[in-house]
């Protein structure tokens, strides 16, 4: 999971939810491999570590700034995060 190998950078235990660790990956490009997606959801799942995860936002071939996030995890993980986000809070 080197980013120039996985194309993705994991920060772990940004932020805690529950009393869990949350993780959040960033994409070294647009978005992560799909591969390197897997693997962090299976690890997630695995060690009961909710994930959000972003994609960059491109418009007429150029980054935004803003980032699109995703919960991965729990129901009510994902169902409070989108909350938060319809919201206009910051996940982190």
């Amino acid at each position: 999971m080197k980013p120039n190998e996985g194309k993705v950078i994991v920060i772990f235990s940004k932020l805690h939810w529950r009393g869990l660790p949350v993780d959040l990956a960033v994409p070294v490009g647009k978005q992560i491999p799909s591969r390197s997606l897997q693997w962090l959801k299976e690890f997630s799942a695995k060690h009961a570590r909710p994930l959000i995860y972003t994609e960059q936002n491109v418009e007429h071939g150029v980054f935004q700034k803003q980032q699109q996030a995703f919960a991965y995890g729990p129901p009510a993980f994902q169902q409070e995060m989108q909350q938060k986000q319809q919201e206009g809070k910051k996940l982190w």
